[in-house]
């Protein structure tokens, strides 16, 4: 997929016709647009997916006001008025022109909800057709799911790998590797034919396979509708967490609230680097007793096995590795080895067959003197787990009091907050509470709905065994006993695949990952890649979890995107080679980021910048004035085919004007005008 050109028709704060020339050249895979905070990089990022799904991200404020406002306010009631975003872009080859607009007929002063009309034109050696389910042909070409991975706010993008999100990557990740297909066999369509057939039973059929049919379908029924809850807890958890970001910025951009909403975001990171060690060192006391904790109930069994052994060497009952067939061939012959006669019923024989008993077993000793080693080991190996085991425990307690503190400070400044004179800060104060309470809430509902469709899978499964194993008289009954095996044995051989596969792409985003985390990250740091597809960052000074930092998780981030994208075009170029249609998944896509760099120090900065054009064959990349300073500038400039400045027009008379310098030109960034709007200008190269 390679973007070509964008066109903006008063959408949002762009007012008129915008357009934008988005061709890159291979050497140079950028194009830079440099805007102000306000002069509508958002927009801009959003008007990619508005165009593509019909949607806008979560930060995006009134997203009812689609029509750029002075359009809206200017037209007289009775007018007909839209707005439209049209992206062409080419795709193995073929030429798209998506179209997606509103229109309406002006009621009032203010928006409201308006559907959005999509029109998607093919073009193959310059036939152009329209396509008839354009949404659809969107979705084959870059499901919305994968959406994060392309079109992104770099400042946000961390929290896509961590908590709940992590179902939602994996499964992405899946689409994009081609691995979807046997995630519907597995789901959907190998389950419906088993179902299928045990329906077939029937009346006549064996009653208790009957039973068993009846017991599965009501269990699936139950696991579909907490499925779909699930669904319902994820959104309204996601909903929420947009909500109370958007408060804590309103509070930052209150004047008298800003100070106190700091010290917050202060404290709140440091509460997640506290859980983080919390939660690393409660796993470490897990995994100490799951592996130790025997030793609790051993103290008394070490003298007792060293006595033991001791005791039996001393009665000689340890045998010394004399073979079994060697002492039968001297009772055979009747004559011991040292030339006493050995007959039927006298003491040597009887001593002789004695010993044959024991013989044989030529290890025993060695396995005896194995064991009373490590008994006498026990000891100092049970008082050390035990000192490890209380380092645990004090340092679990000890983070549990650092968090109880954070959570008392930040308790001090909410009440601070609601007591600062402004009704304003108050009402938002409140507003955020609320919606943190309600994120919390959905979070533990989320999780206990996991918690059950995960006992539901048991109470499932065990009814298949129960199904299979039922002993049935007539030989129908017996025939789809059979074929319902056969498909459950082709869905667990699916099933396999899948794993394997999984993990195929898991280890090779994981290696891609770190390899794009070391040249950027100057820390003792290293990415872990979890089987969860949950990002975690190991210190490797001390081997246990980091304590990462906002810039840190943002480097994580821009990592992850910079594998996946590497890992689809490598996808893309193997089927290509192959020419085998068979190789699933893969592409080569665009990245489209806004604030790459958020509040990154400046050797990251510099580094990142270096690092981005690297990232795929196209990036496009909104940047603040801030942001796009001397190496940084340098780097992703020498990497850019095109720029372009987001000039803002204020109504603001007290605003002072100013402007950007970018490859030693000046452009206008901030100007007075008759209304408040954005329009986007070319910078010559």
């Amino acid at each position: 997929m390679k973007l070509l050109k964008l066109t903006l028709e008063d959408f949002r704060v762009f007012h008129g016709v915008q357009e934008l020339n988005l061709e890159v050249t291979e050497e140079k895979p950028a194009v830079l647009f440099f805007g102000m905070n306000g002069a509508g990089k958002t927009t801009l990022l959003n008007a990619f997916t508005w165009a593509l799904y019909g949607t806008f991200s979560g930060d995006v404020e009134y997203q009812e006001r689609v029509i750029n406002d002075h359009t809206w306010s200017q037209a007289s009631p009775g007018d007909q008025i839209g707005a439209s975003v049209r992206l062409l872009f080419e795709h193995e080859g073929l030429l798209f022109n998506v179209h997606r607009s509103v229109s309406t007929v002006k009621r009032s002063d203010e928006q409201s909800g308006l559907p959005a009309k999509l029109t998607v034109t093919e073009t193959d050696h310059g036939v152009s057709k329209t396509v008839e389910n354009g949404q659809d042909r969107i979705q084959k070409i870059l499901p919305e799911e994968l959406r994060q991975f392309f079109f992104f706010n770099g400042e946000r993008m961390e929290r896509m790998f961590t908590g709940d999100r992590t179902d939602e990557v994996q499964q992405a990740i899946k689409t994009l590797m081609g691995l979807e297909e046997i995630e519907r066999a597995i789901s959907n369509h190998l389950p419906k034919a088993s179902a299928k057939l045990a329906r077939q039973v029937g009346k006549d059929g064996d009653s208790r396979l009957q039973m068993l049919t009846a017991d599965q379908e009501r269990l699936v029924q139950q696991k579909l509708k907490v499925h779909d809850e699930l669904l319902r807890l994820s959104q309204n958890a996601a909903g929420y967490e947009r909500e109370v970001d958007a408060a804590n910025r309103a509070l930052l951009a209150n004047g008298k609230a800003a100070p106190l909403q700091r010290q917050r975001a202060k404290l709140e990171e440091r509460r997640r680097e506290l859980l983080e060690k919390r939660d690393a060192r409660q796993e470490d006391k897990k995994d100490l007793l799951a592996k130790n904790a025997f030793l609790a109930f051993t103290g008394s069994l070490d003298e007792q096995v060293l006595d033991l052994a001791e005791g039996m060497r001393k009665r000689r009952e340890l045998p010394a590795g004399i073979q079994r067939d060697y002492i039968d061939g001297l009772l055979d012959d009747g004559v011991c080895m040292c030339g006493r006669d050995l007959a039927e019923g006298s003491g040597a024989r009887r001593a002789l067959e004695e010993r044959r008993y024991n013989a044989g077993l030529a290890d025993v000793e060695t396995r005896w003197m194995y064991l009373a080693g490590k008994a006498a080991d026990l000891p100092q190996v049970r008082a050390e787990v035990l000192e490890r085991l209380r380092t645990c425990v004090q340092d679990i307690e000890e983070l549990k009091l650092s968090i109880d503190k954070v959570d008392a400070e930040e308790s001090d400044i909410a009440r601070e907050l609601q007591g600062v004179d402004v009704v304003d800060v108050q009402k938002l104060e409140e507003r955020r509470k609320d919606f943190d309470r309600k994120r919390v809430e959905a979070l533990q509902l989320h999780r206990d709905a996991k918690t059950q469709i995960e006992e539901l899978d048991e109470q499932i499964e065990k009814v298949k065994r129960q199904f299979h194993a039922a002993k049935v008289q007539d030989e129908e009954s017996r025939r789809i006993q059979r074929q319902v095996a056969l498909v459950e044995e082709v869905l667990e051989a699916f099933r396999k695949v899948r794993d394997v596969k999984t993990e195929e792409v898991r280890n090779a985003l994981d290696a891609k990952i770190k390899s794009v985390f070391a040249r950027i990250c100057i820390k003792p740091f290293t990415p872990h890649l979890t089987p969860s597809f949950a990002l975690e960052l190991v210190n490797d000074t001390f081997g246990g979890s980091a304590a990462r930092s906002t810039g840190e998780n943002q480097i994580l981030g821009l990592s992850f995107v910079g594998a996946v994208s590497e890992l689809a075009r490598e996808t893309h170029d193997r089927k290509e080679g192959a020419g085998d249609a068979a190789i699933g998944g893969g592409g080569i896509y665009p990245v489209v980021m806004d604030a790459p760099f958020g509040n990154l120090d400046v050797a990251y900065q510099n580094d990142i910048a270096e690092s981005l054009p690297k990232l795929t064959s196209q990036i496009i990349t909104l940047l603040s004035q801030s942001q796009s300073r001397g190496m940084v500038l340098d780097h992703l400039g020498g990497a850019a085919t095109r720029m372009y400045v987001l000039r803002s027009f204020t109504t603001n008379g007290d605003a002072d004007e100013q402007t950007i310098t970018i490859c030693d030109q000046v452009f206008p960034y901030v100007s007075h005008g008759e209304f408040d709007h954005t329009v986007l200008e070319e910078v010559s190269l």
